[in-house]
C-alpha cells in the first residue's frame, strides 16, 4: 500500500469531511433544539438525527456518481434540498437562541461543506487516457469541419435565392413601371381627344375600291399627279391630294418612286397602304422600309433608307425606324 499517496488523499479529504460533519452535527443541535418545544427531546433529537441520516446518505450517492462520472439526478436534488433547508434551519436557530453572527456562521457551514465536497470530488473524478482523448478531439474536429462546410453551403444557397429575388423584383418594377407608362398615354390619349375632337375623321376605302384601282392612281401620283378635281376611279371616292414625290434621293441618281409596288408590298404583307404623314402600326413601317430598301439597285443602306424615309413624307421616331430596319436586314439574311 503507498501510504504517501493514501496522505495526500486524506488530507484532500479532510476540510470536506470537517465541514460535512460539523455541519451534521449542527443541524442535530438546532433542529432538536427546534423541534423540542413541540414534541418530546428524545423524539425531536431522533428526527434530527433521521434528518441528518438521510442528508448525509445523498452526500456520498451524489459523490459516488461523481467520481464515476455518472448522472446522479435524485441524490443531487436530495442533497440540494437538504443544503437548503439545513442553511434555513441554522440562521432561524441562531436568531433565536443566540445573535445574528452565529446565525451567520450557521448558515454558512452547510454551504462551505458542499462546495468543499464538490471540489474534493471534481479532483478525484477518474480521467480518460490519453488514446481515448485524441479520438475524441478528432471526432470533434471533423464534426466541426462538416459543419463548417453545411454552413457554407447553406450560405451560398441563400445568397443565390436572394439574388434571384431581387432580380426578380427588378423585373416586376421594370414592368410594372412600363405598364405604368403605357397606361398614363393611353389616358392621356382618351383625354386629349375628349378635349380636342376631330370633326372630320378620315374615311374608310370603300369595299368597290379595288387595289388594282389603287395601284393605277398611285401610278398616276407617281408619273405626274392627278388633278385635284378629278378622280380616275369610282365616284364613291373623294379626290385625294397627290403625295410628294422623293427629290432628295433622286436629286442623287435614284430612280422615282414607284407608289404602285409600295400598294403590292402591302397587299401581299396583308396590311393596309401606308399613307405618308400618318401613323404607321409596326407591319406598315416594315413594308415602307422593304419598298425604299429595294426601290434601287443596290439596295438603300439604312442612312439612305431614312433620309428616303423622311422625304417620302413618312413619319416615325428615328429608333422606331432603325430596329424596323434592323429586323428587315435580319429576316433578309435568315432566307435561303
Amino acid at each position: 500500500m503507498d501510504w504517501k499517496k493514501a496522505a495526500r488523499r486524506a488530507v484532500h479529504w479532510n476540510l470536506p469531511a470537517s465541514l460535512t460533519g460539523l455541519s451534521l452535527g449542527w443541524t442535530v443541535y438546532a433542529v432538536g433544539e427546534i423541534l423540542s418545544h413541540q414534541a418530546p427531546a428524545p423524539l425531536a433529537y431522533t428526527v434530527a438525527g433521521i434528518y441528518d441520516a438521510v442528508w448525509l446518505y445523498a452526500l456520498a450517492m451524489e459523490t459516488a456518481h461523481r467520481r464515476q462520472g455518472s448522472k446522479a439526478t435524485l441524490p443531487t436534488a436530495l442533497g440540494w434540498l437538504f443544503l437548503v433547508t439545513s442553511v434555513g434551519v441554522l440562521f432561524t436557530h441562531g436568531l433565536l437562541y443566540a445573535t445574528a453572527v452565529v446565525a451567520v456562521i450557521g448558515a454558512v457551514v452547510p454551504a462551505a461543506a458542499k462546495a468543499t465536497l464538490i471540489m474534493a470530488v471534481e479532483r478525484e473524478a477518474t480521467r480518460i487516457s490519453p488514446a481515448a482523448q485524441a479520438q475524441i478531439d478528432a471526432v470533434r474536429s471533423a464534426t466541426r469541419d462538416q459543419v463548417a462546410i453545411g454552413r457554407a453551403v447553406t450560405r451560398a444557397k441563400t445568397d443565390r435565392q436572394t439574388t434571384a429575388a431581387v432580380l426578380q423584383r427588378e423585373e416586376h418594377k421594370a414592368r410594372g413601371k412600363a405598364q405604368k407608362v403605357r397606361h398614363e398615354a393611353a389616358d392621356k390619349l382618351t383625354k386629349l381627344t375628349a378635349e380636342h375632337p376631330v370633326d372630320e375623321t378620315p374615311q374608310e376605302i370603300p369595299a368597290l375600291f379595288s387595289d388594282e384601282d389603287l395601284a393605277r392612281v398611285l401610278g398616276q401620283w407617281s408619273d405626274g399627279g392627278v388633278s385635284l378635281g378629278v378622280s380616275p376611279v369610282s365616284p364613291q371616292v373623294s379626290p385625294v391630294s397627290p403625295v410628294p414625290e422623293l427629290t432628295a434621293s433622286q436629286s442623287r441618281g435614284h430612280a422615282p418612286l414607284d407608289w404602285s409596288g409600295l400598294a403590292q408590298v402591302a397587299a401581299v404583307a396583308g396590311v393596309e397602304t401606308p399613307e405618308p404623314g400618318e401613323p404607321l402600326s409596326e407591319e406598315q413601317l416594315t413594308v415602307v422600309l422593304r419598298w425604299l430598301r429595294h426601290s434601287d439597285n443596290p439596295p438603300l443602306s439604312y442612312r439612305k433608307a431614312l433620309a428616303a424615309y423622311r422625304a417620302a413624307g413618312f413619319v416615325a421616331k428615328e429608333e422606331r425606324v432603325r430596329k424596323a430596319y434592323a429586323a428587315l436586314i435580319d429576316a433578309e439574311d435568315a432566307q435561303p
